[in-house]
C-alpha cells in the first residue's frame, strides 16, 4: 500500500547486512557451489561418492553461487521510513511495494531492546512461537507495534532518532499510547 503522502518523509533507514559472519557464510556456501560446479560440469570429474546429475549441480550453482549470494549481500536491505500517515517498511527484495501501518491502526508502540536469535530464532522476516511478526537486520533495538491484536517488530541502527520521529507525530494522536 502506497501513501499519497510518501513525500512527507519524516525519518527514514536504510539497513544492510554488515555482519562479517554472514557475509562468510555466504562466502562458503558459494564457494562450495563453485567448487561441485567446475569439479563436476566443467572438469569432468565425479564430485562426492554419489554425485548429482550435472543438471542438478547447474541448478545448485546458479541458486546458490550466483543468486544467493547476488541478493544476501547486493540487494537484501530493510527500509524504514515514519510518515505524517503511519509506519512504512519494505523488506527488499521480499516486498515490492511498503507494507505500511497507518497511525490510527496502531494500538500502541514502544521502543524495545531485544534477541532477535532467543525471541525470533535470527535476522530476517521472522515469525516466532508467539505469532509476532519481526523485520530486522541486526541489533538489539526495535519497535514493537500492536496492530489489530497482533505484535510486530522493526528492527532499527537508529533508535533514538526513529524515536524522535514517532514522538514528533504521536503527541497530536493521544489514542496511539507508548
Amino acid at each position: 500500500m502506497q501513501s499519497s503522502n510518501s513525500d512527507n518523509v519524516i525519518f527514514r533507514e536504510v539497513q544492510r547486512l554488515r555482519q562479517i559472519w554472514i557475509w562468510g557464510l555466504v562466502f562458503i556456501i558459494a564457494a562450495f557451489a563453485w567448487y561441485g560446479f567446475i569439479v563436476q560440469v566443467i572438469m569432468g570429474t565425479p564430485f562426492g561418492s554419489k554425485p548429482a546429475p550435472d543438471a542438478a549441480l547447474l541448478f545448485i550453482w546458479i541458486v546458490f553461487g550466483i543468486i544467493f549470494p547476488f541478493l544476501m549481500l547486493g540487494f537484501l536491505k530493510l527500509v524504514t521510513e515514519v510518515r505524517n500517515d503511519g509506519i512504512y517498511i519494505r523488506f527488499i527484495p521480499f516486498h515490492f511495494h511498503y507494507k505500511a501501518f497507518m497511525f490510527e491502526e496502531i494500538d500502541r508502540c514502544e521502543f524495545i531492546v531485544y534477541n532477535s536469535f532467543k525471541e525470533f530464532g535470527g535476522y530476517g522476516l521472522r515469525i516466532n512461537f508467539k505469532g509476532e511478526i519481526a523485520y530486522n537486520i541486526s541489533g538489539k533495538h526495535g519497535l514493537k507495534l500492536r496492530v489489530q491484536n497482533k505484535s510486530v517488530v522493526i528492527g532499527t541502527q537508529k533508535p533514538e532518532e526513529f524515536k524522535k520521529a514517532i514522538d514528533s507525530l504521536t503527541v497530536s494522536r493521544p489514542n496511539n499510547r507508548k
